[in-house]
């Protein structure tokens, strides 16, 4: 994602939607002019995301944000662009509503947002009670919560899933791809050179992210919904 790049007029109509949609929370983005879009997070990723799934301008130009297992595949292929360069937050790991766990409002928030649409995204009420991988989620404007928002999901946008490995906490391991929707499938670990971080706590979790660091390591345990540094990244996919 970048402000000159072959997609810049894209990405400046994306910025500005978004901020329009988006202005007094923590999910405004930096209006630039050149290079690529530093500084992102979880939550303004989230917000690109709804933006184009509510704009038809927008989502004409058939671009998203990558999800984790476009990225891995790319990765796995060596056409991944600069990926020792920057890190980038995939998607939402809800792994409980404990009050005790990390973000309980929008852990809570998303869950209730899941039941809502539990019908339209195929899951059972016990699918509910797993731990989910959430790829595309979006956000809506809500005074109340931490960063004047609050994650939601979005029916025909946004992928559900509950890889096993999701399940293991308290312990890291080594794998070579995460090809289990972004995640590495948890027979297929033990070998490999990299790493995925998983939260050292097995229960009270609550909601995380999931990230690629610079490392080209996974880390499911991140708990800061709005850590942002110059090496955030968004990439693209059509």
């Amino acid at each position: 994602m970048s402000y000159n790049g072959k997609h810049k007029d894209f990405t400046q109509e994306l910025i500005t939607k978004s901020n329009e949609r988006y202005r007094g929370t923590r999910a405004e983005i930096e209006i630039g002019n050149l290079g690529e879009v530093q500084n992102m997070h979880v939550i303004k990723r989230l917000a690109l995301i709804s933006t184009i799934a509510n704009d038809s301008q927008l989502r004409s130009e058939n671009l998203w944000p990558i999800t984790p297992l476009q990225s891995e595949l790319l990765f796995r292929d060596v056409k991944l662009p600069k990926p020792d360069e920057y890190w980038e937050d995939f998607g939402l790991l809800l792994y409980d509503t404990s009050p005790n766990g990390d973000n309980p409002k929008e852990s809570q928030s998303l869950y209730d947002n899941l039941a809502q649409h539990r019908q339209d995204f195929g899951l059972s009420q016990s699918d509910l009670s797993s731990r989910l991988l959430v790829v595309n989620s979006g956000l809506k404007v809500d005074a109340s919560m931490p960063h004047g928002v609050r994650p939601i999901v979005i029916p025909g946008v946004s992928q559900i899933y509950h890889p096993q490995i999701l399940e293991k906490t308290g312990s890291n391991y080594k794998f070579e791809h995460g090809l289990d929707n972004g995640v590495p499938k948890f027979d297929e670990t033990g070998k490999g050179k990299r790493t995925i971080y998983m939260p050292s706590a097995t229960q009270d979790i609550g909601l995380r992210v999931l990230i690629r660091n610079g490392d080209s390591d996974l880390d499911a345990r991140d708990r800061y919904l709005v850590y942002s540094n110059a090496g955030g990244r968004v990439n693209f996919a059509l």
